[in-house]
Order: C-alpha cells, then sequence, then structure tokens
C-alpha cells in the first residue's frame, strides 16, 4: 500500500481552508460560493500559482472533492460529535456512581481505534501501516485484558457472595435470651 500524494487542487490547500470548504459543503452551500471564495483568497491564489500554473479551482474541483474527500470528513465530525457526546455521559455516569468509570473509557478507547484503523491505510506506506497496526494490537490485547481481568473479579465476587449466603444460611445467629 503506497501513502498516497494529493493530485486534487482542493486536496493542496492548507488544512484550515479544507476544514471551511467541508463546513460550507454540510450547510450545503451552493459550489459556486464556495469556488469564488475560493479563488479570491490570497493563499489559494498562491497554491494554484505554484503548482498548477495559475488555474483557478473550478466547480468540477469541488465536485470532486464533494463526492471523494467530503464523505470521509463527515465520517470524522460524526466519530468526535460521539466522542464528545461519550465523554459528556461518561462523566455523568462517573457523578451518578453508576458503573466503573474505567469501563467507559475502555469502550471509548476502542472505538477510537477503530477510527484510526479505517485512517491508516489512506495516511502511510506500508511498512508504517503494519508497524502502527502492531502496536495497536498490543494496546487492543491491553484492553481486552482489562476487560477479561474485571470479568474474573466480578465472578471472584460473586462467588464469595453465594459462599457467604451458603454459610449464614447452614450457620444461622442464635438468638439470644435476655
Amino acid at each position: 500500500m503506497k501513502k498516497k500524494t494529493p493530485s486534487g487542487k482542493i486536496s493542496r490547500l492548507p488544512h484550515p481552508i479544507r476544514e471551511q470548504i467541508n463546513v460550507r459543503l454540510r450547510n450545503r452551500e451552493p459550489g459556486k460560493p464556495i469556488v469564488a471564495w475560493l479563488n479570491s483568497t490570497s493563499e489559494v491564489k498562491a497554491v494554484l500559482a505554484v503548482q498548477f500554473g495559475g488555474r483557478p479551482i473550478s466547480e468540477r474541483n469541488l465536485s470532486e472533492w464533494k463526492k471523494r474527500n467530503h464523505p470521509a470528513w463527515l465520517l470524522q465530525q460524526a466519530a468526535l460529535d460521539q466522542t464528545a457526546h461519550f465523554l459528556a455521559d461518561s462523566r455523568q455516569l462517573a457523578q451518578a456512581g453508576q458503573g466503573a468509570l474505567t469501563d467507559h473509557l475502555a469502550a471509548f478507547a476502542a472505538s477510537r481505534y477503530a477510527l484510526a484503523v479505517r485512517q491508516l491505510e489512506d495516511e502511510v506506506n506500508e511498512s508504517e501501516h503494519w508497524r502502527l497496526l502492531r502496536n495497536l494490537c498490543q494496546d487492543v490485547a491491553g484492553l481486552r485484558h482489562g476487560d477479561q481481568e474485571a470479568e474474573r473479579l466480578r465472578l471472584q465476587r460473586e462467588r464469595l457472595q453465594w459462599r457467604l449466603l451458603k454459610t449464614q444460611s447452614q450457620n444461622p445467629m442464635p438468638a439470644h435470651d435476655h
């Protein structure tokens, strides 16, 4: 898997400008005003001059961006929104004393790892991809080990409670005479 070099005009623009494009697209702004705005900014003009002979961004360039890159941005925004909601919910749960916060954090970390795996293929070369994936697998194995340890402790507590109840039922406390 080769690392992909951005080839489109919009892909070569600075990140903050690409973010603004994506926000405008998400807000359903028509293409013509976006293209006019892009071609009027000095940052965009500089990139176009150096890398594309000064040829302006067209509505077709924007359409290609919208088709190829914007869906991934929307997915990432959804993941970020879900993460923010998850953290807010986890704080509320921790304050209410319901469940172990570490269980919630492990679920959060696992969801972030899932997003990272999806992005790995597009962002790194093959050898780096496999190195990162091995590290990721070690981290996931650590999370799973934590899950298993928590379950083992839960089962031990249940057994202890069962033994305690069994012992109490076999040896009732004698009544005291006054």
